[in-house]
């Protein structure tokens, strides 16, 4: 099955950035403030990483690394074009196991494409998706319901204590609403 949508017809435009050498708290900042679950990293006016909203509680706030964008991030992440189509990044994300594509045009970025976006537009790339988490990484699919610690909402990257299941997507109060 062939799905014609390309990247830029689902990619968000307004891409979040923070500096290398900005504080991790100024990144969560913006975030929260945008409602977003990652920021591109920039350096020199190029692309050098993403920041998730994952990253900072994982490696900073439960392992207690870093204090700059630069030392967290993820260094020269997967990228793809606008022109490509869904199902494309949607092969990507699964192989190498991640929810987020900035999109460049040249050296430029143009936006960002994750997992939800594709999923909100082609609910059955959400099946590729998913098969390609039971093979690669079957811990992301621990049932909800039984954890008490925060959990990301699909819909908007932020953590939350309060996720429920809508439409066969885990979200926060807010998106909820």
């Amino acid at each position: 099955m062939k799905f014609q949508a390309t990247v830029e017809e689902v990619m968000n435009t307004d891409v979040k950035t923070v500096d290398m050498d900005d504080d991790i708290k100024k990144a969560a900042e913006i975030m929260a403030k945008h409602r977003v679950g990652s920021v591109l990293v920039m350096g020199q006016k190029h692309l050098k990483g993403i920041l998730t909203a994952e990253d900072i509680v994982h490696k900073h706030v439960a392992k207690g690394l870093g204090e700059k964008v630069s030392d967290i991030m993820t260094k020269n992440p997967y990228t793809i074009t606008p022109d490509k189509t869904i199902e494309e990044a949607s092969e990507i994300m699964a192989r190498e196991r991640i929810k987020k594509l900035p999109v460049l045009k040249g050296d430029t970025i143009v936006g960002i494409v994750t997992a939800s976006d594709i999923i909100r537009v082609e609910p059955a790339l959400y099946e590729i998706l998913l098969e390609q988490l039971r093979i690669h990484r079957p811990e992301m699919l621990k049932v909800k319901d039984a954890v008490s610690e925060m959990d990301q909402c699909e819909s908007c990257g932020n953590y939350s204590d309060d996720l429920k299941e809508v439409g066969g997507i885990w979200m926060c109060s807010e998106c909820r609403e």
